[in-house]
This record gives structure tokens, C-alpha cells and sequence, in this order.
């Protein structure tokens, strides 16, 4: 998704696209090196009244950010984005990135330039033709990654606003996942496995223990939490020792079996085996959660 950085260069800019008034694509000429890159440039009123050709000094004060969008093996699908999707949705999911950059003070990957521009198109389109968004794991992806989602939020306000289309809360919760891809650098395809994967595991625990837990609940925080951590460290293969296994399988047999159950689902969706010693840490987990809503 995106890639944060200061210019290092004093060469002049001459812009190649005009996406918004504060998002243009440019591209900077290296004349010791005798090549040129192609730069996105963020800042209000950068592309205001301005056309291809036209150039930006490389020390004007309205450049607050610059981003190199795409690497060098991406740079033909971008290229094609910029083709075939709408300039102003491309401007605006570059405002948006800039946004999440700067709130968390971090590097994203760059591949967001792609997938969440051609994520925003989709989601308008859908939209406008009265499609519903449905999002199945929105409690889940909430609790997950509560900072993600405050930022998915300011960035479905900032669509709102530029499109006049009310947006689903469905939809931030897709935008969470893709933020958060950006900032593990693992791709959205893992983040809603994960999910997912933990959505099904609630819905077994839930049916198994013959309960519902609130998604508003501290007991719903916990297990979510739970849950997450331990599938890392699963996936991870770190392996985090139990003392209290053998008394666990003794005295808390229902929880523990349970707890199998959701390690043979886990080994079915990841395919890696889960540990005893975890399997414990679950039933520990499942006992509290049982004692808590009785």
C-alpha cells in the first residue's frame, strides 16, 4: 500500500496527471543518474488550475507529502489504475493513505495505491447500483484492530464528503482490513482469513456452550483478543508453556474438549497443528467465559 517519504532530491517536478486539486502524479528528473521517477505529490491546492506539463517546485511549501506509489514490478497495474479508474477516486484514496500515514506515524506498504483504489471504485460502483454491502465479520474486525478502525471511519467520512453517497458500516470494516494490511505487509487475503476464521470459532463456542455473547461485552473483547493472539502464535510456531496442562485436561474436561474441537478447526483452515499447552490456555479461557456468564 503506501510508501511514505521525503524528498531527497532538489529537482523540479513536472506533473503527468492531475488527479484532484491536492493530489497530482509527477515525475522528477535525476540528472546525475540520467533517469526519473514517477512521484505522487499530496498538499492543498497542489493541482489547483494546473495541467500535464506544468512544473512544481521541488521546495513549495503545499507539498505535505510525497509518495512513491507502486514498486517497479506493480508499476504496469498502476499504471492501468490510472487508466481505467475514475482520477478523483484515485486523488482521494491518496488523501486518505496520506491520512492513515501520518496519524500512525508509519510506512505503509505501498501496494494500498492499488488495492485500496480499486477497493474505494468498487465499493462507489456497487453503491450506486443499489447493491448491498453486507460485512459478516464487522464485529470481529472491530475489536481486532480498534485503531485501524477509527482511521477506516475518518476515511469513509472523507468519501462522504467528496461523493455525497452514505456509505454502509459494512464498508469500514473492509477499509479496517485493508489498513491493516498496509501495516503488517501481509495482504488483505490474510487479515480477513484471520477473521473469518475467528468469526467461526465464536459461532462454535457460542453454539457449543449454548450461549450468545454481546459483541459489546468485555467477555466478547477478551475471547476476540484471545483468540487472535493465539492463532500468531500458532501460525508463528512460538510456543508458550502451560504448567497447569495436566490439571487442566483433569478438571475442566468439557473446556478442554472444546477446545480440541476448535484446535482440529484450526489445524482444517491453516493447516498447522495446534499445541497442547495452547489447547489449555483456550480451556482456561473457555472456563472464565462460561463462569462469567452464568
Amino acid at each position: 500500500m503506501s510508501n511514505l517519504m521525503e524528498s531527497s532530491s532538489s529537482q523540479d517536478y513536472q506533473i503527468k496527471k492531475v488527479f484532484n486539486n491536492n493530489v497530482v502524479l509527477v515525475t522528477q528528473e535525476d540528472k546525475v543518474n540520467s533517469s526519473s521517477k514517477e512521484v505522487i505529490l499530496v498538499g492543498k491546492g497542489l493541482g489547483f488550475a494546473k495541467k500535464t506539463g506544468d512544473i512544481i517546485k521541488s521546495d513549495s511549501l503545499n507539498i505535505e507529502k510525497e509518495f512513491i506509489p507502486v514498486n517497479d514490478e506493480k508499476k504496469e497495474q498502476y499504471n492501468q489504475l490510472v487508466k481505467t479508474v475514475n482520477e478523483e477516486i484515485i486523488g482521494l484514496t491518496t488523501e486518505i493513505i496520506a491520512m492513515v500515514s501520518e496519524e500512525l506515524n508509519e510506512e505503509l506498504d505501498k501496494h494500498i495505491h492499488i488495492a485500496l483504489t480499486d477497493h474505494i471504485a468498487f465499493t462507489l460502483k456497487r453503491i450506486k447500483e443499489g447493491m448491498e454491502i453486507r460485512n459478516p465479520f464487522l464485529p470481529e474486525t472491530k475489536t481486532l484492530y480498534n485503531e485501524e478502525y477509527r482511521l477506516a471511519q475518518k476515511a469513509v467520512k472523507m468519501i462522504e464528503e467528496r461523493s455525497g453517497i452514505p456509505i454502509p458500516e459494512g464498508e469500514v470494516g473492509f477499509i479496517t482490513l485493508h489498513i491493516h494490511a498496509a501495516r503488517t505487509k501481509q495482504g488483505v487475503s490474510r487479515a480477513v482469513k484471520y477473521t473469518s476464521l475467528i468469526r467461526e470459532m465464536i459461532d462454535f463456542i457460542e453454539d457449543r456452550l449454548e450461549i450468545a455473547i454481546s459483541h459489546e461485552s468485555l467477555n466478547y473483547a477478551r475471547l476476540v483478543t484471545h483468540l487472535r493472539f493465539a492463532l500468531e502464535r500458532i501460525e508463528t510456531n512460538k510456543i508458550n508453556q502451560n504448567p497447569l496442562l495436566d490439571k487442566i485436561k483433569e478438571d475442566l474436561k468439557q473446556s478442554y474438549q472444546i477446545a480440541e474441537e476448535l484446535s482440529n478447526l484450526i489445524h482444517k483452515r491453516l493447516d498447522v497443528v495446534v499445541p497442547e499447552d495452547e489447547k489449555g490456555y483456550l480451556a482456561m479461557h473457555l472456563e472464565r467465559l462460561k463462569k462469567n456468564l452464568n
